[in-house]
């Protein structure tokens, strides 16, 4: 009857002490801290649970149960049914935390812990059952990245949500090429951390581009993801660029226009830019673009143009020549050579008479000028015209007149003048004096020998009866035989011991004048010599035919 009775208090206590309990009142000595957690899909739900128990009570085993949709026993301090659900503390220290690994929808439940008595009389229910709700996986992973420089190899670390000890997941890298590796961290407290490296060199083009950590749970029913945008540092690289477009290094623009050169630099970190013309630098900024601008070109604006960039990591430069076209300026005109050609004055040219001169003409533009020439209004056919050269042949006092000389390109046309003045040669009067001379000179002598040649005719006739006559040696009249006489022209020479001239058998003394046929003589009276002797001289007569 006793122990009846003993039971009877025994269950009413139990009773009292579940009711209590409902209504918020607890056993003396008894007491929990488990609040309610939620969990996401594949990851873990972690129950942070203290509790206490009076002193004299000694602990046998402690133990989780879900309640719903039964009262089922899922995790123990000894013999414990799950390898996904533990407890993670020691309960003989007051620890009941729980640990459910790869929670899964089925996991979402009410729990209830009990603490198991050495003796059965002091084993208790705890009232507080804390509720275990489970939602779909939001979690992202855990990108980390440290300095990626174009060219150098770089690692990526993605880190898994939640901190487990479940089945680790699967990673999966997108958006660049490179290779992956997993491995995880695992604690004291039966917990662990999953990651994933994924190793790649980086280029210039990478700048920019996304890399997506793909992580999968429970077989890919629970999958999440994190993306980044990859910045890649690398060094400047420049490029010039103008309407109109740049060819081979060169950009081409008329005098008078205007343009626009603009610079542009790709590089991570932004770069500091600068235009130099020449070695003058010109204009500076930090950024991707800058533009130099260029108003009313001229010639002056012709040459060098560099734009740089420069960043931590390297600079970089691009050069562009600038060429300026432009219409021709006056032509010059000169001399060849100065010997019989020669500037006089603005725009006159005096050129020797009988000489062979050649000006040229220069005109500085961009295309090359053609040059033509533009002669005076007469027919003059006496001098040549090619690439820019008026040359003159035996100049003569007909060529002077007003020569122009035209330079034409694409962009206009100028043209310049000169007066072309001819010099006269000196003529020589002297010789023409000398020449007239001479031919009365020659008259007068044929004159002469004709009247010689007559007389001597005449005289014998009148004595060709006498074989040979005596002459007086004092006479000054007498001729030696050794005298010579000549005759040029169309008469005959003869020379001999005694030479006389005989007259033309046609006595037409206009032959003697024919200007063509010019007739002279001569008598050497170098080989006279004086006798002392012959009293009587024989004479010897001969007739000279023409």
């Amino acid at each position: 009857m006793m122990w009846v009775s003993h039971v009877y208090c025994w269950v009413l206590t139990f009773l009292l002490s579940q009711m209590f309990s409902y209504v918020g009142c607890k056993a003396e000595g008894y007491t929990i801290n488990a609040p309610s957690v939620t969990a996401q899909d594949g990851l873990c739900a972690y129950i942070s649970c203290t509790f206490t128990k009076p002193s004299d009570v000694s602990i046998e085993r402690c133990i989780w149960s879900r309640i719903n949709p039964t009262k089922q026993m899922v995790a123990s301090t000894k013999n414990n049914p799950s390898s996904r659900i533990f407890f993670t503390g020691d309960v003989n220290k007051g620890d009941c935390s729980l640990m459910i690994n790869d929670v899964e929808k089925s996991d979402e439940s009410n729990y209830q812990f009990r603490m198991e008595a050495v003796m059965s009389r002091d084993s208790y229910n705890y009232a507080t059952q804390p509720k275990v709700t489970v939602t779909d996986l939001t979690d992202k992973p855990e990108i980390s990245v440290g300095t990626l420089e174009a060219g150098k190899e770089a690692t990526v670390t993605c880190k898994s949500p939640g901190v487990c000890a479940g089945t680790a997941p699967g990673f999966t890298w997108t958006g660049q090429h490179g290779e992956s590796s997993n491995y995880n961290n695992f604690y004291p407290n039966r917990t662990s951390i999953h990651f994933s490296n994924f190793t790649f060199t980086p280029a210039r083009i990478n700048n920019g581009k996304s890399l997506e950590c793909k992580v999968a749970f429970l077989s890919n029913t629970a999958v999440t993801q994190e993306t980044i945008t990859l910045n890649v540092t690398y060094p400047p690289d420049v490029n010039i660029t103008i309407k109109g477009g740049v060819r081979d290094n060169t950009f081409t623009v008329k005098e008078g226009d205007s343009a626009q050169i603009n610079c542009t630099v790709d590089s991570n970190p932004i770069a500091e830019i600068t235009w130099f013309v020449g070695n003058e630098k010109k204009e500076a900024l930090n950024g991707q673009w800058l533009t130099y601008n260029l108003t009313n070109i001229s010639l002056s604006d012709a040459g060098k143009y560099s734009c740089t960039g420069k960043n931590n990591l390297g600079i970089s430069k691009k050069n562009i020549d600038i060429i300026v076209y432009y219409a021709p300026r006056t032509p010059n005109i000169k001399c060849v050579t100065t010997e019989d050609c020669s500037t006089f004055e603005e725009h006159i040219v005096k050129i020797k008479e009988d000489t062979t001169s050649t000006l040229v003409c220069t005109a500085k533009s961009l295309p090359e000028a053609s040059l033509s020439w533009i002669p005076p209004g007469s027919n003059n056919t006496k001098y040549s015209v090619a690439h820019g050269f008026l040359t003159f042949n035996k100049v003569a006092l007909s060529d002077e007149g007003q020569f122009t000389c035209v330079a034409r390109n694409i962009y206009g046309t100028s043209n310049s003048s000169v007066i072309i003045k001819v010099t006269p040669q000196p003529r020589n009067d002297t010789g023409t004096i000398t020449a007239v001379s001479c031919v009365v000179v020659i008259v007068l002598l044929l004159i002469a020998g004709a009247l010689v040649v007559y007389y001597f005719r005449k005289k014998k006739l009148s004595k060709k009866s006498e074989d040979k006559k005596e002459m007086n040696v004092d006479d000054s009249s007498v001729i030696y035989a050794n005298s010579e006489v000549h005759i040029y022209g169309n008469q005959t020479k003869e020379t001999g011991t005694n030479s006389v001239y005989s007259e033309p058998e046609d006595n037409n003394t206009s032959e003697y004048m024919n200007a063509d046929d010019i007739h002279y003589a001569t008598i050497d009276f170098s080989k006279l010599k004086p006798t002392n002797t012959p009293k009587n001289i024989e004479i010897e007569y001969a007739e000279i035919k023409k």
